[in-house]
């Protein structure tokens, strides 16, 4: 994900994206592409609006709410001050969950071809959670999506998954071909499964 966001640089080997050699492409053009939603999205200090705005300029308050209601967060803010509700420097005076539904609202505002998800759902309550990991199902549908987590369930439909382990990839396949391998993603998604159902059992 850092390497196609130009965050780190290739030492070796070949990225392409579309056919085209990633170095060739300019960064005006790959964020035309792609959009990335990491566990700890920046808001600035300002208005609901303008926060959502710097996906879509143009944006009109329809489309705007319509993001929101997708992300079920347009209550909320129906219930302060709407579009012009104030978030401070980095949304918090947001709950976390909060935060990254309304980081998922400016996404699929900004209707990239390529969506990239770091641990997009992590640290946040369960609702938030599930609405975040259905929206991007929904997602799958007709864009690219490249999902890095640690909570195997929510990539287990993905078309292909590679499991790293001390930083090399260990494994690759389905979630069905990776669980009949009884590997590295057998025994780390039976072990979160475990742990999910003694949870669970305790509350």
């Amino acid at each position: 994900a850092s390497l196609l966001m130009k965050r780190n640089h290739l030492k070796s080997g070949e990225i392409t994206l579309g056919g085209i050699p990633l170095e060739e492409i300019n960064d005006a053009s790959l964020l035309e592409k792609i959009v990335y939603v990491g566990f700890n999205s920046f808001f600035f200090k300002g208005t609901l609006r303008g926060n959502l705005c710097m996906a879509k300029p143009q944006a009109k308050d329809e489309e705007l709410w319509n993001v929101l209601g997708q992300m079920q967060i347009k209550e909320f803010f129906e219930s302060e001050a709407g579009l012009d509700t104030m978030l401070m420097e980095n949304a918090s005076n947001l709950s976390g969950g909060q935060r990254q539904r309304l980081a998922l609202a400016r996404a699929l505002l900004a209707d990239r071809e390529i969506y990239i998800f770091d641990e997009a759902a992590s640290n946040i309550d369960m609702e938030s959670e599930e609405i975040i990991n259905k929206e991007i199902q929904k997602l799958t549908k007709t864009k690219t999506i490249l999902m890095i987590s640690h909570r195997l369930s929510s990539i287990k439909d993905a078309d292909r998954i590679y499991v790293m382990e001390d930083g090399k990839v260990m494994e690759e396949g389905s979630h069905l071909e990776l669980m009949e391998n009884k590997g590295v993603y057998y025994r780390l998604y039976e072990t979160q499964k475990q742990l999910e159902t003694f949870a669970g059992g305790e509350a």
